[in-house]
């Protein structure tokens, strides 16, 4: 399928083919969805350390994609 042209809610609204929907607005900050990558510098304990390299190791991940990964599932 071909994706539709955008056009407003009030035409989306008239279109009987959408008859009886519920309408929403969501206002979502872009920083959100901003995949630019940056650098950063931590300070960690040499036990944590090896403790978060050795967990990435086991999860076949690297440290930095480790990381990621558990913020995004925290």
């Amino acid at each position: 399928m071909s994706i539709p042209a955008p056009c407003s809610v009030t035409q989306h609204r008239a279109n009987a083919e959408f008859a009886g929907w519920i309408w929403a607005i969501v206002e979502i900050d872009p920083a959100v969805l901003d995949e630019t990558v940056e650098r950063i510098n931590i300070t960690l304990p040499r036990r944590i350390l090896n403790r978060l390299d050795a967990k990435a190791r086991a999860a076949g991940a690297s440290r930095s994609g480790f990381i990621a990964h558990m913020a995004l599932t925290c």
